[in-house]
């Protein structure tokens, strides 16, 4: 009877354990559905991929990445000094092909000086009406959440398995530890009640 007190708690653990291993293989197992008296089995993530993906990409769309925040992070002072160079570079270099040589050895240094001028004006009024734009299209048209959702979508299932596992591996392991220590303190709780009554 001793050997039965102290074996309960065990196999309470190894229950517990077992219990959530088998909950967390079935979120991506079966892979293809199984037919067993008349149920059907398939895991969470094969039976609800596409609903996983529009959820995923709503989240991200509408509170991870909202378009004004996302717009705001691209519209730097940086940024805008960045493409206005860019722009100056990309105009020097075609008048380089249409002018004589001897004029741009002479006259470079100006060209370009008015160049970076005119761009840098016009750079920040470009960026606002780009902004204000192309923000009411990606609000309009739910860009990124299509773009995630077509993506997760597209992937196969032990990919999409992979990539869940590599962003949740570790958590995963903790909820199978944690149904093992559950399992132990019912288990305790059992030897507690049968020694006491």
């Amino acid at each position: 009877m001793d050997w039965q007190i102290f074996s309960l708690p065990i196999v309470a653990a190894v229950i517990g354990w077992g219990t959530n291993v088998i909950a967390i293989r079935m979120l991506f197992w079966p892979r293809r559905p199984i037919r067993i008296l008349g149920w059907e089995f398939l895991g969470v993530l094969p039976k609800r991929r596409l609903e996983i993906a529009q959820s995923i990409g709503e989240v991200l769309n509408d509170d991870l990445l909202p378009t004004d925040e996302l717009l705001e992070a691209v519209n730097t002072p940086e940024t805008r000094r960045r493409v206005a160079a860019l722009i100056t570079e990309s105009l020097t270099e075609k008048i380089h092909r249409f002018v004589p040589r001897f004029i741009m050895e002479h006259a470079e240094d100006k060209i370009r000086y008015h160049l970076e001028e005119a761009v840098g004006s016009e750079i920040e009024s470009l960026f606002a009406q780009l902004s204000a734009d192309l923000g009411q299209e990606l609000k309009e048209n739910r860009l990124l959440a299509s773009l995630v959702e077509t993506k997760l979508s597209s992937f196969d299932l032990l990919h999409l398995e992979q990539l869940v596992l590599k962003v949740a591996k570790n958590e995963l392991r903790y909820i199978e530890i944690f149904g093992a220590v559950i399992g132990l303190v019912i288990g305790l709780v059992q030897v507690l009640f049968l020694v006491a009554f």
